[in-house]
């Protein structure tokens, strides 16, 4: 079992050091009502002055909109509401994204979508002095599940180093509500879309994995205690997408 207020106490001091060495005001965080940002959002609140941006499209779920903005409001924080259908629609209509019924075309939406959002919270961040943190978890950074220099830009990342069937039980911790809790993990980049619908496992499954990975086990290994398809799959995912984790390659 996880000793979660010594999690939470590491990652306080991890931020505050950070934020007094950035010489920023506070932080920012995209609010977008699901369980990461919840719990980066109730973390950064704790330490110094933070602001939410909530940037939905017309694929966004009401109920998540409303749960980011009723936590917004309970951890009385700034908050900015930006709609960012009508941005979406001029860079879908530049790369000539008509038809969203393909994986393809779905993708590259879900991307640009991504990094609409950053572009404008890193604007934020500048204007007010703030740091943006990152809201991607340890499953998603290692199984590359997220979009580079969109939602997995940051300062810096307080969840980095957690997993994403931890942080359910690190939210509870925290007090956050059944209502983000519970609800299927999503981005929501196009209607309907959900992170483990998207990827055919549920976090507890791709998380064994992971951990297993962690722990130096080889593929052998692997295999013969998750099965053949599930530790495939991940093996895969994490060897063709450790890219989003490196520098830009330079020429020495």
């Amino acid at each position: 079992m996880l000793n979660f207020k010594q999690m939470q106490e590491n990652i306080l001091n991890f931020m505050s050091d950070y934020l007094e060495n950035s010489g920023a005001k506070g932080f920012c965080v995209g609010l977008s009502g699901g369980l990461d940002s919840a719990v980066v959002l109730s973390l950064c609140a704790k330490i110094a002055p933070t602001s939410a941006l909530l940037m939905p499209t017309n694929a966004s779920q009401e109920r998540h909109f409303n749960d980011a903005l009723a936590l917004a409001k309970s951890l009385k924080v700034e908050y900015k509401i930006l709609n960012i259908q009508s941005i979406l629609d001029s860079f879908l209509q530049k790369c000539s994204i008509d038809d969203l019924s393909t994986n393809c075309a779905k993708l590259r939406a879900g991307n640009i979508t991504a990094r609409i959002r950053m572009v404008l919270l890193y604007d934020y961040s500048a204007l007010n002095s703030l740091l943006v943190a990152g809201t991607s978890n340890k499953s998603e950074q290692m199984l590359g599940y997220g979009t580079i220099y969109g939602d997995m830009a940051c300062a810096l990342n307080p969840l980095a180093h957690i997993f994403k069937s931890d942080l359910f039980d690190f939210a509870r911790f925290l007090g956050l509500s059944q209502n983000i809790i519970n609800k299927a993990p999503s981005a929501d980049l196009w209607i309907n879309q959900s992170d483990e619908g998207e990827m055919g496992f549920n976090y507890t499954e791709l998380d064994a994995v992971l951990k297993g990975i962690c722990a130096g086990l080889d593929e052998k290994d692997l295999i013969k205690n998750y099965g053949a398809e599930l530790s495939e799959f991940v093996l895969k995912r994490v060897k063709n997408n450790a890219f989003k984790l490196k520098m830009p390659a330079i020429l020495e």
